[in-house]
């Protein structure tokens, strides 16, 4: 132990002798191990960490795969039917996200929420902080008229007053008491998944006289019996839900592309970002070890300086393990200095990356400096100092003592040190090129990302969410002259171009899938898929968005309850249904029930419109059928069951701007309708691409550094190489060699390592940058431009760093390089 003590201070006095290789190398070290604490950090709240509830190692979630949904939910019929007969799941239960407006306790107020069944929160061994919970029937129609309060929404609205338990409240028109109010910090699965909140949580509302055969989406989550594995589970519920199937083909396609299966929960909550943390955790360990390649590096350099010092201490009897340990020990109080400012810089990058946030990472506002992460820092900072320390005290160790004493008997140990630090620069410009090749294929994914035509100018269109209370506008007629009355009031308003309703806003409003039947046409319910989008506008609907009439005719004020039933479809639709002609005039009508519950009628298709991005920029273009909101009850009815409508405003200059003038015109026509979802076109386009470009940064940060660092390392090998060649040089330079070729065998030399290093790095890149593949949009993971490009760059940038040397190269005075030789 007294060794080791003499051992750590001898180093710190050495290390403060040279205070500019010691602030270099935790500098450099710091970068690298600063990154992998923070992705780290971020990969242990996201993937490592278990997740919130009792026992999540025995949770599952339940989907069912359709040829165009392979993550959906279940239905009412297969939730109750696994519920009643399932002998290896030891509960089940669902929820599904809702809306409600709350009204009869202050100002109204549109609030997230959720219908679950009664067995949801014991499921999740999450018990209530006030009050209860639900009761095991408060989740069928007509006893569902309790609500549970989350403890933020408790807080806001109710001022965390413990007396709200047992009084009333209205949502949605509907009456309900105040049972329970749910811990602090509480997320369901659901919560956590999309980052998001909910308020209010109430009863589903089953009728078991009449469950819901055909329509999936019920977010099922599950715990395994004791004893049971996941397998097991999974071949019982295949089995039920298979019955269900042959008992009701109606509802499944029979071409064998249906499938259900069960998977723990949080992959289900993960999976979708798993691969790009663990691209991101990949290149920060790149990172690391560009870092300590430099670092070994500046080692190699500063140990030719110590030959003398190492051999007097082996002539006064040290042996060459001491040596070593020694050398180590210096390593690692610098790894470990580097480790202290690492964990100042992993605050600095985790607060950005708060910042910076996508919105749709689970579970990120978790991440922090917890005693995991530290440890991991602990580890890393150990690691990092034997990998960067190891391979130059090996080399100090070996000095050989005779020619040390010679005047140019360093020549075999500064060639030996030469050959390793010129490997270690080839392995810096095959890591940096493989990050760089992957931030520019990120790049170009985002680039293409955003010249997605959506079919819709984005410009100048603000968008908002409206939810009029049930109470007062409970029939469908009387919800479309609420809009069209608003709709008359907000154009009057200056700086408004025109406005119109839709019961979905394009691309962040969700969706609402249907089966087509065209009149005329063989067609078999059993066999037809949900394909066909669905969506009620108003006339000025497509004006407004700016959505090109491709045939025909737009709606007009015509298209009311009284005038034949019409439809504009989009020119996807148009072309796969009647390719070889004019789909104006021709007849359709829509379904989502059996034909017995079906309520659609034929409607005449009057127009054929633009495609546009309703679902999202990436997703394949769908058939959609829009509908005029004054004809949308001889449709589907679907605003009889939620009023609920989506606002867009065109205008002629700042949108943002007239916010306060439309809320002030709507709670002119009706004090009790909340705003909701107040945001531009251009801001809505611009949370779709966030998580890319959340990708895209972190991905190009860590890729400079990695370029800059393997920069530095390649300019520090050939200034050194230049300092140790001067007698060389001069020698040259004396028998007649010109300043031109002392400046290409400069850069030649250094270039040879490039190109060295960039080869290795094509070959690892064609490799490893098939993994981002899941994370890539209109761009290969091998796509020749920008494998090219990046090669380019980083040629680039080591000619420059060989060039600034072989230029001071070219200066040296040859009578001063003999003299001093």
């Amino acid at each position: 132990m007294e060794s080791i003590i003499a051992d750590l201070k001898f180093a710190s006095r050495m290390l403060i002798k040279r205070p500019a290789f010691s602030v270099v190398a935790v500098i450099t070290l710091a970068l690298g191990i600063g990154a992998n604490t923070a992705i780290f950090s971020v990969v242990n709240s996201v993937l490592l960490r278990p997740l919130p509830y009792s026992r999540p190692e025995r949770l599952v979630a339940a989907f069912d795969s359709f040829p165009d949904f392979p993550r959906d939910g279940l239905s009412e019929l297969e939730y109750m039917t696994l519920r009643g007969e399932t002998k290896s799941l030891a509960e089940i239960a669902i929820s599904n996200g809702a809306n409600f407006t709350l009204t009869g306790s202050g100002d109204s107020e549109r609030v997230q929420g959720a219908v679950v069944s009664s067995n949801y929160f014991d499921l999740l061994g999450v018990r209530v902080a006030l009050g209860r919970g639900f009761a095991r029937d408060e989740d069928l129609v007509g006893k569902n008229n309790i609500v549970i309060l989350s403890d933020g929404f408790w807080k806001r609205r109710f001022g965390a007053d413990p007396r709200v338990i047992g009084q009333g409240v209205t949502l949605s028109g509907a009456n309900f008491t105040i049972a329970g109010v749910l811990p602090p910090g509480f997320k369901s699965p659901i919560e956590l998944q999309f980052a998001a909140s909910a308020d209010v949580w109430v009863g589903y509302g089953f009728n078991p006289g009449n469950l819901n055969r055909g329509s999936h989406g019920l977010v099922t989550i599950a715990r395994l019996g004791e004893g049971v594995t996941l397998e097991q589970a999974q071949d019982e519920t295949k089995t039920i839900i298979g019955r269900l199937m042959a008992e009701n083909p109606t509802f499944y396609p029979t071409d064998g592309s249906f499938n259900s299966y069960l998977t723990p929960l949080h992959t289900a909550i993960v999976g979708d970002v798993r691969p790009a943390l663990l691209v991101l955790l990949g290149a920060v360990a790149a990172v690391l070890l560009i870092a300590c390649a430099n670092v070994a590096n500046l080692s190699l350099a500063r140990s030719e300086s110590r030959q003398k010092e190492i051999f007097v201490r082996t002539a006064l009897g040290a042996s060459r393990s001491q040596i070593v340990r020694q050398l180590l020990v210096e390593s690692l109080v610098l790894a470990a200095a580097g480790g202290a400012a690492a964990l100042l810089l992993a605050k600095w990058i985790l607060d950005a990356l708060v910042a910076i946030n996508p919105g749709n990472i689970p579970r990120i506002d978790e991440i922090g400096l917890d005693s995991r992460v530290m440890l991991f820092t602990l580890l890393v900072s150990l690691f990092t100092g034997v990998l960067f320390g190891l391979a130059p005290a090996l080399q100090a160790a070996r000095t050989d003592l005779i020619s040390t004493l010679k005047e140019g008997g360093r020549t075999s140990n500064a060639q030996s040190r030469g050959w390793l630090r010129q490997l270690l620069v080839v392995a810096q410009t095959a890591l940096a090129l493989v990050l760089l090749i992957g931030a520019g294929l990120l790049l170009r994914s985002f680039w293409e990302l955003q010249r997605v035509p959506t079919g819709f100018n984005p410009e100048h269109l603000l968008t908002m969410r409206l939810s009029p209370p049930a109470t007062r506008y409970g029939s469908n007629q009387q919800v479309a002259s609420l809009y069209e009355g608003l709709t008359t009031r907000l154009q009057s308003l200056p700086g408004v171009q025109s406005v119109a309703v839709s019961d979905r806003v394009p691309i962040g409003g969700g969706n609402s899938d249907t089966i087509m039947q065209i009149e005329g046409r063989p067609f078999e319910l059993e066999t037809a898929r949900y394909n066909t989008d669905f969506r009620v506008v108003s006339p000025e609907y497509f004006q407004t968005m700016g959505q090109r009439l491709i045939s025909g005719r737009y709606f007009v004020e015509f298209d009311r309850e009284s005038s034949p039933n019409v439809t504009v479809v989009n020119e996807t639709l148009a072309r796969r249904q009647w390719p070889d002609e004019d789909p104006i005039g021709k007849r359709l009508r829509l379904l989502d029930a059996p034909p017995e519950r079906a309520t659609s009628q034929y409607m005449t298709i009057v127009g054929v419109v633009a495609d546009a991005k309703n679902r999202t920029l990436t997703g394949d273009t769908r058939q959609d059928v829009y509908v005029p909101l004054r004809q949308q009850a001889g449709s589907m009815g679907r605003l009889g069951q939620s009023v609920s409508m989506g606002l867009m405003v065109r205008t002629t200059a700042d949108s943002a701007s007239l916010t306060n003038a439309i809320r002030e015109e709507v709670r002119a026509a009706d004090p009790d309708i909340p705003i909701t979802q107040v945001r531009t076109m251009e801001e809505i386009i611009g949370t779709a691409i966030v998580r890319p470009r959340f990708n895209l940064i972190l991905l190009a940060t860590f890729a400079v550094v990695a370029l800059g660092l393997g920069a530095i390392g390649i300019y520090g090998v050939i200034a050194y190489s230049v300092a140790q060649r001067t007698h060389e040089i001069g020698v040259r330079m004396a028998l007649g060699a010109q300043p031109r070729d002392v400046l290409t065998m400069v850069v030649g030399q250094g270039m040879r390592l490039a190109l060295a290093g960039a080869g290795i790095g094509l070959i690892g890149a064609f490799a490893l940058t098939r993994v981002m593949a899941s994370l890539l949009y209109g761009v290969s993971a091998r796509d020749p431009v920008t494998f090219a490009a990046i090669s380019v760059l980083l040629t680039g940038v080591a000619l420059g760093a060989c060039f600034i040397p072989a230029l001071r190269a070219t200066k040296v005075d040859p009578m001063d390089a003999l003299r001093h030789e």
